[in-house]
């Protein structure tokens, strides 16, 4: 007995001491709820977003998957579920080899896609909770912010420092509304739950017309809404029919709105697990109930683009089809290395293809590095709308893509992408080159590796040290991980210790770039020096 409660109070105190050390360190990078606050001036107007251009406006939708793998498609050379219509729009507009979210899970992608800048100036680094989720989840959720503030799992800094997308970001939705287009939402909106909290509901942010769920298809409860109305107080797994319902809604949308511009963003839930593929399309794919789920989001993109063609406005229709994130459990990264959640390309990279006939030519291929940071501003070219002038704008237009896709377009070759883990800034991506400062692999051998943390330097640190020895080698994982993505797409291949000066030119390029997000991490312009 004694001996028991003597390993217990030592434990005890070993956990006091690491939480004393550990807490003393801002996991955060002293990103304190306080400056996500919104600020009350926020203006959409001529004096910072004006129409620049009188030519024929585009209409734009953004078909938008929910987990969905870079391998998941027939392009990427799935064999176990068919993407005839994904595949067919590389066939008939472009193909992005190297296309990134913003963010490696759910919330902070969408945020990313719909601001055009990283999720992190939202103060979005997780998926934001149901207001009224169970009290056992709320509890596993609470835990979890405490132990990883104790870096002793995987979700370095806590929780998000806001309830939602801020009022003060400015969304494709917005930006498109002052340029006259009607605007809507389909599906999932995972930006902040107005079941509780008003604010955040799509009408706030633009969206005149919004049908679909207030969160993820598995934060029960999940309410569907139509408007502002709430039609379900929690849909449980009644889930099977809401694909082809929100795919309907949108070519209702197409069909009524088709004498102006419009933006559809139809954020589909598939496949995002559980998954509940409709009764046409289970158990008729390869890939079990998730592959059920693809292939039903896959006939959703042919429906939609069917649509626009019977409306006789398909032409002059600009629509990406794209995933928020890399695959969770299940779904293929395809040859990449890592999943959701990590700064490895598998949690990134993702499909993204184009097709707008009046302006990309069939068969277009591109292989810079893009995000999707840079829809907005691209929407924004194209309709001749011009960005805000008050706040730094991390993406960029990626329309001089579709006109010279062969030339080399510095400003995307050598341009420079981020790579989010919670809080922190991980990883940077430059040409061909990608370097990973640090990362959780949350597998074997250890998932807590991530050394700039004390459990996690403990983890990953054990050194062998021969006796009579001054030198000692790691016998685990080393950092910094750099990496050659034309050659070695995969990361296999560690080259930090054989290219020094390259790692060190990379590694200072991140380090410079972080010191001055940190410094400013809302982006607000105050002066000529801090434009982009």
């Amino acid at each position: 007995m004694f001996r028991t409660l003597f390993i217990a109070c030592s434990l005890v105190i070993v956990l006091l001491a690491i939480s004393a050390v550990q807490l003393s360190k801002p996991l955060n990078y002293g990103m304190e709820a306080e400056i996500f606050k919104s600020q009350d001036n926020k203006e959409i107007s001529a004096t910072s977003i004006k129409n620049t251009d009188e030519q024929a406006r585009p209409n734009i939708v953004v078909i938008l998957a929910d987990d969905l793998g870079y391998g998941d498609i027939g392009l990427h050379g799935s064999k176990a579920i068919k993407t005839p219509n994904i595949d067919q729009l590389a066939v008939e507009g472009a193909n992005f080899s190297q296309a990134y979210s913003s963010a490696a899970i759910c919330s902070p992608s969408r945020a990313g896609l719909l601001s055009g800048r990283y999720p992190l100036r939202s103060g979005i680094i997780h998926p934001i909770q149901a207001a009224g989720d169970s009290f056992a989840r709320k509890a596993s959720y609470k835990a979890a912010v405490a132990f990883s503030n104790l870096a002793a799992i995987d979700m370095i800094g806590g929780g998000n420092a806001v309830k939602g997308l801020p009022a003060d970001e400015i969304t494709i939705a917005e930006l498109l509304k002052s340029a006259g287009y009607r605007t809507a939402v389909f599906g999932k909106w995972h930006l902040g739950d107005f079941t509780a909290w008003p604010e955040y509901h799509p009408h706030k942010h633009g969206f005149d017309h919004f049908v679909g769920f207030n969160m993820s298809n598995d934060d029960w409860p999940v309410a569907f809404y139509r408007n502002k109305e709430k039609m379900i107080g929690d849909i449980g797994l009644d889930q099977a029919h809401y694909t082809k319902l929100f795919t309907e809604e949108a070519i209702k949308f197409i069909q009524q709105e088709s004498q102006e511009p419009f933006f559809i963003f139809l954020s589909q839930k598939d496949p995002h697990q559980p998954f509940f593929p409709s009764e046409n399309f289970a158990g008729k794919s390869l890939g079990g109930p998730y592959g059920d789920a693809v292939e039903e989001f896959d006939w959703s993109v042919g429906a939609v683009l069917e649509a626009l063609k019977k409306q006789g406005i398909d032409k002059n229709t600009l629509i990406l089809v794209t995933s928020d994130n890399g695959p969770w459990y299940e779904g293929s990264a395809g040859s990449l290395r890592g999943r959701k959640g990590q700064s490895y390309e598998g949690g990134f990279k993702v499909p993204l293809l184009a097709r707008w006939p009046n302006q990309i030519p069939a068969g277009t291929k591109i292989d810079v590095s893009v995000m999707n940071i840079d829809f907005l501003p691209s929407f924004a070219a194209a309709a001749g709308v011009s960005l805000p002038q008050d706040r730094i704008i991390d993406g960029k237009s990626f329309l001089p893509l579709f006109k010279e896709p062969s030339k080399s377009h510095e400003e995307f070759s050598q341009r420079p992408l981020y790579f989010f883990h919670d809080y922190d800034v991980e990883a940077i991506r430059l040409g061909d080159w990608k370097l990973i400062a640090n990362n959780s692999h949350y597998v074997w051998p250890n998932p807590l590796d991530k050394n700039d943390s004390l459990i996690g330097g403990l983890a990953g640190s054990r050194d062998y040290k021969p006796a009579n020895s001054s030198t000692s080698v790691a016998t685990l994982g080393t950092w910094p991980l750099l990496y050659n993505l034309q050659t070695d797409p995969g990361e296999a291949y560690n080259l930090a210790k054989s290219l020094p000066e390259k790692k060190e030119f990379l590694h200072s390029k991140l380090d410079q770039w972080k010191t001055e997000f940190y410094r400013n991490p809302r982006g607000w312009i105050q002066n000529s020096e801090d434009k982009n």
